[in-house]
């Protein structure tokens, strides 16, 4: 089965849900600096879906993914965008998931030749302007959940094959879903349907 949770960050790092949720020594162990909010959310989404799960069991694949070291251990991953973080749990297989929040991009362009082809780059471009941004967001978003289901990193970006073909020879399955102001896409070794629960601070 496969779990898709949306939250905030300024409301899932919150003090007191921290308080709740997480074991001091959890909470002691959140990076200073920019990181520390999502790291905190994160990690109370965690401890509130995977609750028979030990947080100070965590280790990290070499990329940074983190993972469940108990054999059995449900697999998850976790992205965030903005003020957005989003949580996906998977009973049996690695997982891989990314959000963006919807939002202008002057040089998607350039990105997209860089990291998507030149194919895909052409196709981009040959659409209509006004379905041009979105189509971008659909594939960084995509081209990061199938890298994180792997365990790999952006700068692999430019590598991949995204053929529906590629993905079906690795037995991938990928699905979206559309948000009012946001975008997730997941990556999963198995088919799956996607439906979306929303974690509150309260």
């Amino acid at each position: 089965m496969l779990r898709l949770i949306e939250g905030e960050i300024s409301q899932l790092s919150a003090p007191h849900v921290v308080a709740r949720w997480l074991p001091a020594d959890i909470a002691a162990a959140a990076p200073e600096g920019p990181r520390r909010p999502s790291w905190l959310a994160g990690r109370v989404m965690l401890a509130a879906h995977c609750p028979s799960e030990s947080l100070q069991a965590l280790t990290y694949h070499h990329h940074g993914k983190p993972l469940f070291t108990r054999p059995g251990a449900p697999h998850f991953n976790i992205g965030h965008s903005g003020d957005r973080i989003v949580l996906v749990i998977d009973d049996c297989a690695p997982v891989g998931v990314d959000i963006e929040i919807l939002r202008p991009r002057r040089a998607w362009q350039r990105i997209a030749a860089d990291y998507f082809g030149e194919a895909e780059s052409r196709r981009l471009a040959a659409l209509p302007q006004d379905e041009q941004l979105l189509a971008f967001w659909r594939g960084w978003t995509l081209r990061e959940a199938v890298l994180k289901q792997r365990g790999g990193s952006v700068w692999q970006m430019a590598a991949l094959d995204m053929s529906p073909e590629s993905l079906s020879q690795q037995n991938l399955f990928t699905a979206w879903h559309h948000g009012a102001t946001t975008l997730i896409a997941v990556c999963a070794a198995h088919p799956f349907e996607l439906t979306l629960s929303v974690m509150t601070g309260v």
